[in-house]
């Protein structure tokens, strides 16, 4: 075998992150020093700073700034960790401000995003567009920005951005609900362009300093002034982090990548930031098994090119997820393949109930638009039921994001999800044509979803496309797959005969193969993976690592 060394392996082998200093794996919640440290979490690379506008400036022009952020960011330097900052207004602003006047502005909402009822104060919001508010709150952002740019070189560098939060926290509306008072009621254009004044005063007070902004509220008109005016385009997108299968994520990333391009061919970079919150300790599709459940969301996250994922410190002290925060910092920051040291695509199919073309109504029943036929999900998914697809809590896929976000279990059919692989610079060559999509394969965290051959109708071969740019002299290429029945598979390249033939041992576990090879095997090429004889082999993931001679 003159290109090809096969070494094969248990599990995924471990390699050295090649993350931008600072991206990758965060804690969320409030970090505070003690909390979980790179001890605990090897893969620990930046906390938040969450600032309460109460804590901060308990009384009017007296400011905390040293102990809410100067002594938690030494903590995190000590630490050899990054931070980021935001101050939250909303129920975290202090009571004095209703006393200067800003009226106090009550919802509807009785339940937090978990479940939990709330006090009416914790549903207290001002009123932003107050004159006084306004007054107050650009004078703190002043404040702290003067403090900021205070701090010791070796402080002030660490800071990786600093999100501006508007409103209720780091959501893009003003509050959580619906005021009780319909005089309160703020209008999408007078909001927006009160969330362009509040970046404004973050630019000047902050200068150099990147303002993180809430992408999943924004309309054509902030994504042009961000461009316009932003030195750097940073950017939240919370349904890319709280999980997959989250409904209408494929327009999302759609916007999102028509953002990334307009900014690329001004020179700017883009920076992104999502988080997982404590609902993964709350909800059936995640606590049933919460490593995979991250494990995929991590998948996902990456694929919809997150650079800072938020996780509760809770797991991030759990060893069984270290697998899943060790990949996602690989992949946090590297969005040039010609400069990324690693190439992935997991393999899966997702079952699209808004993909009429593939799904009709005919067979499936509904109708183009609507997303609330339940039967339609049912129906899509007892069609894949022998594959392993199944619907957990059908009610819940009909539902938004944030209604999806509560499931009680799996649910193998969205609306407007990702209908392929996950992948980065790394593509499959018309999926399905020659595999088949599996669901719930086990109960590990590769077997959520995979792809495998099914030689008796002929689908005995997945091709693969590597991102032209992507460079390398020699590159590593690594398949994991199910060690399951007697079948015999190959890794190959379209433009040569030989292959790399593995025999399976019926182990019943995922084992990985790692091939070394001149990277100018795969140019104008694809990589094979074939079918060669026995029981039909199952796929989880395809990665390949640049490597230097």
């Amino acid at each position: 075998m003159k290109y090809f060394v096969l070494i094969a392996s248990m599990l995924v082998a471990s390699v050295a992150s090649a993350e931008p200093e600072g991206y990758g794996i965060s804690s969320w919640a409030g970090w505070k020093p003690g909390q979980v440290s790179r001890a605990e979490c090897p893969h620990l690379r930046n906390v938040p700073l969450i600032l309460h506008w109460k804590a901060l400036e308990p009384r009017p022009g007296e400011y905390k700034f040293e102990k809410y952020i100067g002594e938690p960011l030494k903590a995190a330097v000590a630490d050899d960790l990054h931070a980021f900052a935001m101050i939250w207004v909303g129920p975290s602003c202090p009571n004095w401000l209703y006393e200067k006047g800003v009226p106090k502005v009550y919802t509807d909402r009785d339940v937090n995003p978990l479940g939990q009822k709330m006090s009416k104060e914790k549903n207290r919001f001002p009123y932003y567009e107050h004159p006084q508010y306004k007054t107050r709150f650009f004078k703190l952002i002043e404040a702290f920005g003067s403090y900021a740019r205070g701090l010791p070189p070796e402080l002030r560098q660490r800071i990786l951005f600093v999100q501006s939060c508007e409103g209720s926290t780091g959501d893009g509306q003003p509050y959580k609900g619906t005021p009780l008072e319909a005089k309160y009621v703020i209008s999408h254009d007078d909001w927006n362009a009160y969330r362009q004044e509040t970046w404004k005063a973050y630019q000047a007070a902050l200068p150099g300093v990147p303002i993180l902004v809430n992408s999943d509220a924004n309309r054509a008109e902030q994504s042009e002034w961000l461009l316009d005016n932003m030195d750097v385009i940073a950017l939240k997108h919370g349904m890319f982090s709280h999980g997959y299968h989250v409904s209408d994520n494929t327009a999302r990333l759609e916007r999102f990548h028509a953002m990334e391009s307009a900014a690329k061919a001004r020179g700017l970079p883009v920076l992104t930031r999502g988080e997982m919150d404590g609902e993964m300790h709350v909800y059936g599709w995640s606590t049933r098994n919460i490593p995979r459940a991250l494990y995929w969301s991590g998948l996902f996250a990456t694929h919809c090119r997150i650079d800072v994922w938020n996780i509760p410190h809770k797991a991030l002290a759990d060893e069984a997820n270290f697998a899943t925060f060790e990949f996602f910092n690989r992949y946090a920051g590297e969005t040039d393949p010609a400069t990324a040291s690693f190439a992935f695509c997991a393999l899966r199919d997702g079952l699209d109930a808004s993909d009429f073309d593939r799904f009709s109504a005919e067979t499936y029943g509904g109708k183009p638009g609507d997303k609330r036929d339940v039967e339609r999900y049912v129906r899509i998914a007892e069609a894949y039921a022998s594959y392993g697809a199944r619907m957990d809590d059908p009610e819940k896929a009909t539902g938004g994001g944030m209604v999806n976000r509560k499931r009680n279990g799996c649910n193998d059919v969205g609306w407007g999800i990702i209908p392929g692989n996950y992948s980065r610079f790394l593509t499959q060559v018309e999926p399905g044509s020659g595999d088949v999509g599996r669901w719930n394969v086990d109960e590990t965290i590769h077997g959520r979803f995979a792809r495998s051959f099914e030689h008796e109708s002929g689908k005995t071969r997945v091709r693969l496309r590597l991102d032209d740019a992507f460079a390398a002299d020699q590159i590593a290429v690594r398949v994991t797959y199910l060690d399951q029945g007697r079948g015999a598979w190959s890794l190959g390249v379209s433009n040569s005969p030989e292959k790399e033939v593995v025999q399976n041992g019926d182990s019943g576990r995922w084992k990985t193969i790692t091939v070394s090879m001149p990277h100018e095997r795969l140019r104008e090429a694809e990589l094979l993976l074939n079918y060669e004889s026995g029981a039909d082999t199952i796929f989880h993931m395809v990665e390949i690592e640049r490597r230097e001679n």
